[in-house]
């Protein structure tokens, strides 16, 4: 019993019953409830984020804890601002809060929304059913921590795509207790607030956050106003049980300049494509999020955690197009996770389901100056998803792990077109998900880690319902192996963290654009392969320089991305289109006790903007700075400085097939930002 067990180290043992004399040698003294209650500032349901760093590197594999301390010192306003010291994550802004994103090459070429990357707030999916997902809803100034998890190893969240997941764990009453008001003004006559209150009151805590956000934009028709609350409460159920009720709700009003030629781009930077100001192109959003997450310890020392979720949505999106849907999004969770000897060796696993159910009622309308024309499409885009999954840390030796993970995946997409019946379709999605890797501490922070694993990533109904063809566009699933080698650790003045992988792809899904205010058309290339290097470098240059008090460290994050064609019939081994080869942010920081100033730089190098690689945008290097100031306790201020040098450069594109046209978005401007923080 105990070697099939080995074998099968995807381990649901602890849900389908094992021996007695398993359960009698469990170690008491690594029980989760012990951990838990010994942290002031940590749950049941959310633990603190000194413990979700020691959870998140037990993973073999590239990952990272990004505190709010990191970014809250600055203008925060998207993900580009709160993940840009994570190596692999790739960000660059379009406008406003609409950035894009992608994680090892994930949803590569993707020139709009995004696809291939599961992103979360507390667990619950931010993305819709089918996969596709648009971020602006997400309050930076409401996160205690971003959690990023590269690759398949977002096992823990049911993760099964090539970029893995960023789950954005919100503030709770524990962790930031109290009142604070937060003031901001900046260029482009940005103005910006937040309010938000915390209550502890032992057996329960309460949380809210409201942020409302105006600014003109620094191109013309990029202006945004915004409105975000969130808020969560928290009840013990005696010392071994919590649950916690999540509220969010969303009004977001975004103009969209829409993309320019490359030469607009770089010597006109502020003007808007002529169709986007002609066509009043937007994307408001009206949405409401609703959860609950409950968790447990039972008495053999597991940890079970149980959640649903209602996600409500209401998108206005005049583009070429005026897009109408109302969308519908709900879903259960399950997790259990513990430990146990086996053999006289300590095993640790968790095992999990999640699902995911979606619809979308679809209207698409002739856009007449932003206001709705004829209609020309009606359907209901249904998505069903389901997963199970498991993972196991088997300990060789007290050092060295054993990791197996399995995950069977789900997937169903169904278009019912009322107005184009031939349209309608279904079609279902079935994958299986292994993942075998090792991790070593060779000592105290210091690990070194190797991971094999297969993701698979079904279409989103906008590559599903391309026009000309009866039923769905005949796409295949995107399958992949990746092999992940890596290191990380805390020794003298050097912190790192460190991988290198290579992904070998099957019908990777690749868009283009194929004309003005058309967002893409999608293919499944035949055989790709992604492979790079990240590279997190931090070092502690120096301390008491000046006073007692004082330090100075450099914080880099590189990244060394090579996407190829691998012997493609039309494009060879060509690169493919869309992320810079070679992309680095740096940060030197000098801080005394009650202040600090952080002249910072990020450079990219030229990327592909075509798959037949005749066409570059040009690298660029940009500077900026941050700067604090803490009066007391309670009251600091902050001044952020971006583009110091006003350079002209492209930021992001979307790609083409050869050649491009209007695909270009050029990067904001000289740009200040200044905000006070008060705590009543």
């Amino acid at each position: 019993m105990k070697q099939s067990l080995l074998v099968l180290t995807i381990c649901t043992i602890p849900l389908t019953g094992f021996s007695a004399e398993l359960k009698n040698k469990k170690s008491t003294a690594q029980l989760p409830v012990v951990t838990v209650i010994a942290n002031a500032e940590s749950s049941l349901t959310v633990p603190s984020n000194s413990q979700a760093r020691e959870e998140i590197e037990r993973t073999p594999g590239g990952v990272a804890v990004v505190e709010s301390k990191t970014f809250e010192n600055k203008y925060s306003l998207n993900l580009q601002d709160t993940l840009a010291y994570v190596p692999g994550v790739y960000t660059a802004k379009r406008f406003g809060e609409e950035v894009r994103i992608s994680v090892r090459g994930s949803g590569l070429s993707r020139g709009f929304h995004m696809r291939g990357l599961e992103l979360l707030q507390d667990g619950v999916p931010f993305n819709l059913a089918d996969g596709s997902a648009d971020f602006q809803e997400a309050d930076t100034l409401a996160f205690q921590r971003l959690e990023v998890f590269k690759g398949s190893n977002a096992l823990k969240f049911g993760g099964s795509t090539l970029g893995g997941a960023v789950n954005m764990v919100s503030k709770t009453g524990k962790t930031n207790p109290g009142d604070q008001v937060r003031l901001e003004v900046g260029s482009f006559n940005t103005k910006r607030f937040n309010v938000q209150s915390g209550r502890d009151f032992g057996n329960s805590d309460i949380f809210i956050s409201l942020t409302g956000t105006n600014s003109n934009g620094y191109r013309d028709h990029s202006a945004q106003e915004n409105l975000k609350l969130n808020g969560n409460f928290g009840k013990k159920i005696g010392e071994a049980a919590e649950t916690r009720f999540y509220l969010s709700a969303n009004s977001i009003e975004q103009e969209l300049p829409g993309s320019l030629s490359r030469s607009d781009a770089l010597n006109n930077p502020t003007m808007a494509n002529a169709t986007a100001i002609s066509g009043n192109q937007k994307r408001d959003i009206r949405s409401v999020r609703v959860s609950n997450k409950t968790s447990f310890v039972v008495d053999d020392g597991d940890k079970i955690d149980l959640g649903a979720f209602l996600n409500v949505k209401d998108l206005s999106h005049p583009i070429s197009t005026f897009i109408d849907q109302k969308t519908v999004d709900y879903g259960i969770f399950a997790q259990r996770s513990g430990e146990y000897n086996l053999a006289n060796h300590r095993n640790t696993f968790l095992l999990g389901v999640r699902t995911h159910f979606g619809k979308t009622d679809a209207r698409v309308f002739q856009n007449i100056s932003g206001t709705k024309g004829a209609q020309t499409s009606n359907s209901d885009q249904i998505s069903k998803n389901a997963t199970i999954y498991g993972e196991n840390h088997f300990f060789l030796t007290q050092k060295l792990s054993l990791v197996t993970g399995l995950q069977l995946a789900w997937s169903k997409r169904e278009e019912d077109n009322y107005l184009a019946v031939q349209e309608s379709d279904e079609k279902i999605y079935r994958s299986l998900n292994p993942k075998i890797g090792m991790l070593y501490e060779a000592a105290k922070d210091m690990q070194f880690f190797a991971n094999v694993s297969k993701s698979n990533e079904p279409p989103t109904f906008s590559e599903l319902t391309q026009s000309g063809t009866v039923g769905f566009t005949p796409l295949d699933m995107q399958k992949a192996w990746t092999l992940e080698i890596g290191t990380r650790g805390n020794r003298g003045i050097m912190e790192w963290d460190m991988s290198l992988y290579r992904s070998w792809i099957r019908n990777e899904m690749l868009q283009y654009t194929v004309g003005s205010g058309i967002p893409a058309s999608t293919f499944n290339a035949q055989d790709t392969v992604h492979q790079g290097i990240e590279i997190g470098l931090n070092l502690r240059i120096a301390e008491n320089i000046f006073s007692g008090t004082d330090k100075l460290k450099l914080n880099n994050a590189y990244t060394l991305s090579d996407y190829r064609f691998d012997k493609d019939r039309q494009y060879g081994n060509n690169i493919i289109a869309g992320q810079p080869r070679h992309f680095l942010r740096s940060e030197l920081r000098y801080d005394q006790i009650s202040w600090f100033v952080a002249p910072n730089v990020e450079v990219a190098s030229s990327a592909q903007v075509d798959f037949s690689n005749t066409v570059k945008s040009p690298g660029y290097t940009i500077l900026g700075f941050t700067a604090g100031y803490t009066l007391n306790p309670n009251v600091s201020f902050f001044l952020d400085g971006r583009n110091l040098l006003d350079k002209n450069y492209i930021a992001t594109f979307s790609t083409a097939v050869s050649g491009a046209g209007n695909v270009f978005y050029p990067g904001d401007g000289r740009s200040f930002y200044a905000g006070i923080k008060i705590k009543l």
